[in-house]
């Protein structure tokens, strides 16, 4: 006698496991980049497991085979459950549910839960095998309590899943589907398993599982089930350095990316499900901009980084009849975008400025110095007429010599205005060249003491600096009647230092204040370069002027932005 037999029920169940196989297979092939997917095969393919089980013993001929087939499916079941609500933690972004002790309590379950299955043919689970024309079988008091355990934690795989219906209406489609398959199995597999009404157990089963898998199939297809706000924590998400929260239709935080729990100084449990302005943490000001958000704007805040600016816009989340369900908000810190941005802008404002001072000095070197030189031309041929008296003839050398000031005033202006043309030089070369030029032009000798590793600074504050030492020697030639001049320039304490000294006449710097254009002139050009202008001077005790300017080319920057 053949140990297996046709019978046309067969069909049905083989076809619900190529079915239940079918859509394991579509989460395998998913399961890299799908979060959840992975789970949601295994319970798949354990289905797939209890149906060939149950064709096993549909067409098996003897008790004992079928009752070797019954235990292999009762076997599957409960890893089913575990899996199962594995999955469901996992979808509703509970994680931290899944510690290492839970996971072991449910893993060891199940693995004692199989073993006792096969141990004395499952008889420390069942009472007895009732055979008619089917297996049906009675609980012992131990079997009784692992059926109490797979029931407890199905209850608590559905109560995380209407938990999830309740508070996000992002998932409310896919979970009532979910949720209407977990009805399926709780009211129809019973029915034969524990011979509530006379139903084929393996036909319950078969049937609702059926149900599941379709609901299965029909929130994958139709409704996306693994495409919707939970994959916002897959791993790209997490980590992504702009900050992402998803908000609700009730403004409540349903999602929040590592970069949003740092930006928020919160953990995961303080923002998620609650409202933004209860989940935003040491944040309330951006927790209140972001309730009121309705076009992309810049905010301003403060961390232990120092002051960040950051970029926050919001994009309307729709369900799949498009009606709007939430807001997805992305915060981008463009810290540094404005940084550059200023920078760009004081690079732009100065290549202004250095072209108005270069226009400036073509038409004073143009127009203003030739006039005076034509004029001390004319000068020149007046004293030369014989006919002149002596008190012409002073009056006339007293013009040729003031108009001689005039044009070394000129030619001091043309020099101060144009800024240095050969940036691969040193700043100690640069000095050495304006003293030079100063000497040869006005006749007052001027020492220079400079250290030799002067470091370079920033191409604007190297500009600025050479200027405020030529208005500082202007001041010395006009004011000061000076015999003496010394220039010294080193580096102290990251900044390089700049002084001139005279043994002038001197002034009183109290009595000046900002009167004179000159050093008004130069206290605002120290000041856009971030430097410290220092000015000590008493009468007939001469003056010092000392210049310190950072070396660092981004304080400078940062100082004038």
């Amino acid at each position: 006698m053949s140990a297996y037999h046709y019978d046309p029920l067969l069909w049905p169940i083989l076809g619900s496991a190529a079915f239940i196989a079918a859509i394991g297979l579509y989460l395998w092939h998913r399961r890299s980049e799908t979060k959840g997917a992975l789970t949601l095969a295994a319970v798949a393919f354990l289905l797939v497991g209890w149906c060939l089980g149950a064709a096993a013993e549909v067409a098996a001929s003897d008790v004992a085979q079928q009752r070797f087939w019954f235990v292999f499916r009762d076997a599957l079941t409960l890893p089913g459950v575990v899996l199962a609500f594995w999955f469901a933690v996992q979808y509703a972004g509970l994680e931290r549910w899944l510690t290492r002790p839970v996971a072991g309590i449910l893993a060891a379950v199940v693995v004692v839960h199989v073993v006792l299955e096969f141990v004395a043919g499952g008889s420390l689970l069942w009472r007895g095998i009732v055979a008619n024309g089917e297996i049906q079988g009675d609980r012992t008091t131990l079997g009784m309590a692992f059926g109490g355990f797979a029931t407890a934690v199905f209850v608590l795989s559905t109560a995380i899943f209407v938990l999830l219906f309740v508070r996000s209406a992002a998932h409310r489609a896919p979970v009532a589907l979910i949720l209407l398959g977990q009805v399926a199995i709780r009211v129809l597999y019973p029915l034969g398993v524990f011979n509530i009404v006379y139903v084929p157990n393996i036909v319950a089963g078969v049937v609702s599982f059926d149900i599941v898998a379709g609901m299965y199939a029909i929130a994958l297809v139709r409704f996306r089930l693994f495409d919707l706000v939970p994959v916002s924590r897959q791993t790209m998400l997490e980590r992504m350095p702009d900050a992402m929260l998803v908000l609700d239709d009730r403004g409540r935080t349903v999602d929040a990316n590592a970069a949003a729990r740092r930006l928020l100084v919160a953990p995961t449990q303080a923002v998620v499900w609650h409202p933004i302005r209860e989940s935003a943490g040491e944040r309330v000001e951006l927790a209140a901009f972001i309730a009121d958000l309705s076009t992309p704007s810049e905010i301003v805040l403060y961390n232990d980084d120092g002051q960040r600016t950051c970029e926050v816009s919001a994009i309307v989340l729709t369900d799949w009849q498009d009606r709007p369900i939430g807001r997805l908000v992305t915060i981008h810190d463009i810290t540094e975008l404005r940084r550059l941005e200023g920078q760009l802008v004081q690079q732009e404002r100065a290549l202004a400025v250095a072209a108005e001072r270069e226009r400036l000095a073509r038409e004073l070197h143009d127009g203003l110095a030739q006039d005076l030189w034509l004029a001390k031309l004319k000068a020149t041929r007046l004293a030369a007429q014989p006919e002149l008296g002596p008190e012409a003839q002073a009056l006339t050398d007293e013009v040729t010599a003031a108009v001689d000031a005039g044009i070394a005033e000129a030619r001091q202006a043309v020099a101060t205005m144009r800024a240095p043309s050969a940036t691969n030089v040193s700043l100690r070369e640069l000095l050495s060249r304006a003293l030079e030029d100063f000497e040869d032009r006005f006749g007052l000798c001027v020492e220079l003491d400079c250290d030799t590793t002067l470091p370079a600074l920033q191409s604007r504050a190297e500009a600025e600096a050479l200027r405020i030492m030529q208005e500082a020697l202007t001041n010395v030639r006009r004011h000061a009647d000076a015999t003496v001049v010394r220039v010294r320039g080193g580096v102290d304490d990251g900044c390089v230092v700049l002084e001139i000294r005279d043994n002038g006449r001197g002034f009183d710097p109290d009595m000046v204040g900002d009167s004179a254009f000159g050093l008004a002139g130069m206290r605002e050009r120290a000041a856009q370069i971030g430097a410290e202008l220092e000015i000590e001077s008493a009468p007939q005790k001469g003056t010092r002027i000392g210049l310190r300017v950072p070396v660092a080319a981004a304080a400078v920057e940062a100082h004038v932005a």
